[in-house]
């Protein structure tokens, strides 16, 4: 296959890759889309749709490595990189979701538990009729 085929095929492969990973990302906006602020937003999980991306990355890799066997370099090194890049983004991404997901709120009264809600706007400290009606 020639430099100009190879070319033309790894354009288009990386059009279709960006084309899916970018359908995938628009679905899971809709799906987390909430207009109605008088109810609460559902919970949208996104790791159905960021292994939507890998299951794509993988794609891109058994691409790549097809391509290889048959010595066109040009469309196996670029094939290689998506797979890479989809993959490795995608993970990271998970990753991170879940990790935020996981964290545990701090106990009541530590240092770092939010202050109760109403007191920061007591100057006093909540101990004069200003914040009466907060139980101060």
């Amino acid at each position: 296959m020639g430099a100009p085929a190879q070319f033309g095929v790894a354009l288009g492969l990386i059009v279709l890759e960006v084309a899916l990973t970018a359908a995938a990302l628009l679905i899971w906006f809709l799906a987390s889309f909430h207009l109605d602020a008088g109810t609460p937003a559902p919970e949208v999980s996104p790791a159905p749709y960021l292994l939507a991306v890998v299951a794509i990355g993988v794609g891109a890799a058994a691409v790549a490595v097809t391509w290889g066997g048959r010595r066109a370099w040009g469309v196996a090194v670029t094939q290689g990189l998506m797979a890479v890049l989809l993959t490795g983004a995608a993970l990271t991404a998970l990753a991170l979701a879940t990790h935020d997901s996981a964290r545990p709120e701090p106990p009541p009264g530590s240092p770092t538990a939010p202050e109760a809600p109403g007191m920061a706007g007591c100057r006093s400290g909540g101990h004069s009729q200003e914040c009466a009606h907060l139980g101060g």
